[in-house]
């Protein structure tokens, strides 16, 4: 991190904690009112590997355009540098105004710092393209977007927001000939990307002054509004992606599509498609010794059942991410235009709570069935046996309720057909998953 991002983060966390004290109801609009934003320098000294690479700038034009660079960085950093030392004068003030004077005080310097900071990013921009050639200037395009990509992508708060497919696909290590099948795929990923970054940030630009302005009235009706507004573009990003996830899948072909979509889904929903622990335990248990071909068996079919019943957690998981992420991002808003309302809803503080209890669950049982089939004495060799035989044989807290312990040797073993087996993998083809662990993704997210 520069000095200069440093800085402005620091700055920034001063700020918000300032607000959030002295206006705790108008957190969640003020986080959405520009102020992070207003204090992000639009370009750093490491954009320009992207003016050289999407511009194709000469030897002799990149000791200019770094100069320039120099220029801009140096007058930013005066103008937030003025615009602390100013809040610094204006603190007093702000503590001693009340919740509707502190924001109308708050709001002036911001205000006028964010019109400066436009202006000094305009007169870069009218700089650098001024020792463009024609040929350069018709690469503004893809510069443009290239630039949103690097800017605006990471600013999504909802799961799948941000990524990116194109790294995606690079981090899967996908063939150049795969990739060049693909090329129109993934050009119309671009452009469809680009279509909602700049939707996204023209409804929050759009959106920012009036959350400001009804921050200052107190109107929470009005900054819900513009909130949900902000949400809808968030919420079309977030699906354009895993949309966008399908068809590159697709694109990709059968040997790499399944790669793809399995590495693309754990980067939208990483706490929710994520490998199961429980799979090395059953890996570990047909390596055990003297087990029968027939209890070998009896773990695949039971690891088949497992995987099946663990994917649909993850997909109703995923599901209740989709619906409550959004929502979130107003719930404040919405509960204090409600409050003292008869149709006030109290908001549920963990609304993932259900499932994750479900999914620890059906982890403790598949345990207890793999012990079950292994048996008694050789459970006590699977990975983690002493640390739960050692949780079994604690002593319970007088005035603590007892609590199911995991176990080693109950539950039902499932049976197999014929008896027979062996100590090989189990095949997943067909159920539209990766064939690595549990926690892959089918066909998309319904």
């Amino acid at each position: 991190m520069t000095r200069l991002s440093f800085f402005c983060a620091s700055f920034v966390a001063a700020l918000v904690t300032l607000l959030c004290c002295v206006l705790p109801s108008h957190a969640q609009m003020g986080l959405q009112a520009g102020f992070v934003e207003a204090f992000q320098p639009d370009y750093l000294k490491r954009d320009m590997t992207l003016f050289v690479d999407y511009l194709g700038l000469e030897e002799w034009q990149q000791p200019t355009v770094e100069s320039l660079l120099g220029d801009y960085t140096s007058d930013f950093t005066v103008g937030v540098d003025g615009l602390r030392d100013r809040m610094k004068g204006l603190k007093d003030q702000i503590l001693g105004a009340g919740e509707q004077g502190a924001i109308a005080v708050i709001m002036k310097p911001i205000g006028e710092w964010s019109h400066e900071k436009a202006r000094l990013k305009q007169r870069f921009i009218d700089n650098l393209r001024s020792v463009l050639s024609d040929e350069q200037q018709g690469h503004w395009p893809q510069l443009e977007r290239a630039m949103r990509r690097e800017k605006e992508l990471p600013r999504g708060v909802l799961s799948g927001e941000s990524i990116d497919l194109r790294q995606v696909s690079r981090d899967c290590e996908i063939p150049p000939e795969t990739l060049l099948a693909a090329k129109e795929a993934l050009e119309q990923y671009e452009i469809g990307l680009d279509a909602a970054l700049i939707a996204r940030a023209t409804q929050m630009a759009t959106s920012q002054d009036k959350i400001k302005d009804a921050m200052v009235a107190q109107d929470f009706a009005t900054g819900l509004d513009q909130l949900e507004m902000i949400v809808a573009k968030r919420v079309a990003l977030r699906d354009l992606q895993e949309q966008s996830i399908e068809l590159l899948a697709v694109a990709y072909g059968a040997q790499w599509g399944s790669t793809f979509r399995t590495r693309a889904f754990t980067a939208a929903y990483p706490s929710v498609f994520r490998p199961s622990p429980m799979i090395p335990l059953v890996a570990a248990a047909r390596e055990l010794p003297g087990l029968s071909p027939g209890q070998i068996d009896q773990l695949n079919v039971l690891e088949v059942a497992y995987v099946v019943s663990y994917h649909d957690l993850e997909l109703r998981l995923a599901a209740a991410h989709r619906v409550e992420e959004p929502r979130k991002q107003s719930e404040e808003t919405r509960r204090r235009m409600n409050q003292g309302s008869s149709n006030a809803v109290k908001p549920n503080l963990d609304p993932y709570k259900s499932l994750h209890e479900e999914r620890d669950a059906l982890n403790e049982k598949f345990r207890a069935d793999i012990a079950a089939i292994v048996g008694p004495e050789l459970a006590l060799l699977l990975p983690g046996a002493a640390k739960i035989a050692s949780d079994a044989m604690r002593p319970m807290i007088p005035g603590k309720p007892e609590r199911d312990s995991p176990t080693l040797n109950s539950g039902t073993a499932p049976t197999s057909g014929d008896g027979k087996g062996g100590k090989r993998p189990i095949s997943r083809q067909g159920d539209g998953r990766d064939s690595g662990p549990a926690g892959g993704i089918p066909r998309g997210i319904e």
